[in-house]
Formats: C-alpha cells, sequence, structure tokens
C-alpha cells in the first residue's frame, strides 16, 4: 500500500471518502484500497485552539468517589460515572445535581454490579454498562426501559440515531466486532471490523477507558492503539487520516512472552493512540501518549507527555495537533471539560473536583 502525505489545504474531496456510503445488515467492513492519503496535521500551541470558558462546581450534596467515565449532552448536562459508589450521577448544566441511577433499578443481581461507563442516548435516555456484560436503558427521570445480559464487558460504546454501538476490541486471533443494538435492546447485529496491524498492542491494552469509540453525524468511529488516526465503520475506514507531528510508527507489534513492566517499558517506546473524542458531531479528537519529551509543556510536570490531533470529518478546516496540559475528561458541543482541583466546601470538608470547560476555537477553514 501506498501512502501519500499532503498538507490537508491541497486535497479538495475529502467528505466523499470519509463519509460516503451506508452499511446495512452485519457486513465485513474489510477494506483493501490501492493508497492511503494522509493529512499533515500542523502543530500549533493550545490556546490557539482552545479558549478558557469557565469552571464549574459540582454539586457539593452528593460527593463523587471515583470519577470515572464522564459524558456530556447537547444542552450540557453532565453524567459522571463514579465507580466507587456504583451510580452514575446526572448533574445539571450548571452543577446542580439532578438524578443518581443504579443498575439494581433496572436489573437486580444477588452478586452485586460493577459500573464501567453512563452515557446520554438521543438526551432523553441515559445507558449503563457493568463488567459483568450487563447494559440498561433508562429515561431521564429514573424508570427503566430495557435492560439485557451480554457475554462481555461493554467497555466503550456511543449512540447515533436509534442505535447504540459498543465496540468489541481484539483479543489474540480474534476478530474486532462492532456490536448494534436497538435503543429498547430488542434487536442487535454485529459489523466485523478491519483488524489492528498490531493485534498483540492491542488486545494487551485498552487505553483510555470507554475511548475506543466516538459516535459523529456520518459515522461512529473507533481506535486501535499504533495507528496515527481513528477508523470509520462507515465508508472508507483507511482513507483520509491526519498525522500528527509527534506521531512515530511503530515498527513491530509487542513480542510474546513479556512480563508486565517489559510489555509496558516496550509500549511507551512509541506514541500509542489512546482515547478518542467527538469535539462536536463533525470534530474528532485523538489523544496520543506518551510523546516525545520535547514536546512537554513548560511548568507541566506529569509522568508522561500527551498529544491531541484534532480533524473535522467533513473538511471544515485543516487538521491540526497540540499539546495540552493535562488530559482531558470528556468533550461535547465544541468543548473540552478538564478535572481540576477538589473544592473546598463550606464546613471546611473537600468537596467535589471542579470542571474546567476550554471552548475550541476553530483553525482556518479549507477554502480561506
Amino acid at each position: 500500500m501506498r501512502t501519500i502525505l499532503i498538507p490537508l489545504l491541497e486535497l479538495g474531496i475529502v467528505a466523499c471518502l470519509v463519509l460516503a456510503g451506508l452499511l446495512t445488515g452485519c457486513t465485513s467492513r474489510f477494506n483493501d484500497p490501492s493508497e492511503e492519503v494522509v493529512f499533515a496535521s500542523e502543530l500549533v500551541p493550545f490556546e490557539d485552539l482552545f479558549a478558557l470558558e469557565d469552571t464549574l462546581v459540582l454539586d457539593p450534596s452528593v460527593i463523587l468517589g471515583h470519577m470515572w467515565f464522564m459524558d456530556v449532552d447537547t444542552d450540557g448536562s453532565i453524567l459522571v460515572t463514579d465507580i466507587q459508589s456504583d451510580l452514575a450521577n446526572l448533574f445539571a448544566p450548571t452543577g446542580e445535581h439532578q438524578m443518581s441511577f443504579s443498575m439494581d433499578t433496572c436489573y437486580p443481581s444477588d452478586s452485586g454490579h460493577s459500573l464501567w461507563a453512563s452515557r446520554f442516548a438521543d438526551d432523553d435516555r441515559i445507558i449503563l454498562t457493568t463488567s459483568e456484560g450487563a447494559i440498561v436503558v433508562f429515561d431521564r427521570s429514573g424508570d427503566c426501559l430495557a435492560a439485557k445480559q451480554k457475554n462481555a464487558t461493554i467497555a466503550s460504546f456511543c449512540t447515533r440515531g436509534d442505535s447504540i454501538y459498543a465496540f468489541r476490541g481484539p483479543r489474540i486471533n480474534s476478530t474486532s466486532i462492532m456490536d448494534v443494538h436497538s435503543l429498547d435492546l430488542g434487536s442487535s447485529r454485529e459489523i466485523v471490523l478491519e483488524p489492528p496491524e498490531l493485534p498483540r498492542l492491542n488486545s494487551s491494552y485498552r487505553g483510555i477507558s470507554g475511548r475506543d469509540i466516538a459516535c459523529f453525524s456520518g459515522s461512529p468511529w473507533y481506535k486501535y492503539h499504533g495507528d496515527m488516526d481513528a477508523r470509520a465503520v462507515y465508508g472508507n475506514s483507511r482513507m483520509a487520516k491526519a498525522r500528527p507531528d509527534f506521531f512515530v510508527k511503530r515498527d513491530q507489534d509487542l513480542p510474546a512472552g513479556l512480563g508486565f513492566r517489559e510489555e509496558r517499558e516496550v509500549m511507551d517506546v512509541y506514541p500509542l493512540l489512546n482515547g478518542l473524542y467527538a469535539v462536536d458531531e463533525d470534530i474528532r479528537m485523538g489523544v496520543f501518549s506518551p510523546i516525545d519529551e520535547s514536546y512537554r509543556l513548560e511548568n507541566v510536570t506529569g509522568r508522561v507527555v500527551s498529544g491531541m490531533s484534532i480533524v473535522s470529518n467533513s473538511s471544515q478546516f485543516k487538521a491540526v495537533s497540540t499539546t495540552p496540559y493535562r488530559t482531558p475528561k470528556t468533550a461535547g458541543n465544541g468543548y473540552l471539560y478538564f478535572l481540576g482541583e477538589h473544592v473546598p466546601m463550606e464546613n471546611g470538608e473537600v468537596g467535589n473536583r471542579a470542571l474546567i470547560r476550554y471552548r475550541f476555537i476553530p483553525p482556518k477553514a479549507v477554502n480561506d
């Protein structure tokens, strides 16, 4: 396969490559293109792409434990998966607590549930999954609408239209599958996905929890470790990719037989595409770490350096990349949300962590 590396401004038709085609039924998503178009993703300062919008304090009447996963809806409401309490907590856009959702309400279990993730669906429904493979659907008032038991953890999922897309990541000598469920969990089908280039790496490491997949207006996208960009489920999944400046292609898969520490050391030699976020319905963002230390920002003292690559699925602007001061917790509606410090309460005790929100500033348009 031949790779063509070009600046985005020289590419005249991209949307048709990324968004073309619809898929129905149980279908294989393997592609065999003769060449791959790759955008040069310009590295720019974080403040050129994101402006500080505000800081949100979450209602201290509900103290959150481990904020494992977070989602936002189109109105700016916030859904926090707390795996310490095994509850999903719904907060208004201004931070007031509105509702707590428990798996036992929909799907009682004598052995209990280990909540894994919670997400909004069409803004009227809320979906919870567990590490034991259960999936439940609530309405916003807390009433149970549907429940189902699957055979494996639904670790990474998103919704598009009336469907739930759940990514069943690769295992050694197994196929990558996208499970597609109706919102009432009454029907489901499978999409066989293109396999990763590095199966052992991808079966050994999961990256940022819940961030293997993100849904956009044109298609769900999914990611593999070692790739320079995510892949679309619908359309040609290997065309029109962005290559950030800090990306270095891994020259081989993980060797077999390594211990945990050795495996981790080999993984960290090259950047890992650790997370995929939907900044909005058109803009995808990949988070890479660790990237080379030369990209470390002044006064950032974390163990690893992270980078972000930001691309418009429909080619609204040129691909760009940047280095943030920390990894975002979630994204949506044109904003990134970062976890801040714990906010002291009036009684002197420690409250919830603040949410720091940044607004995305689109780069120069393609045709300008």
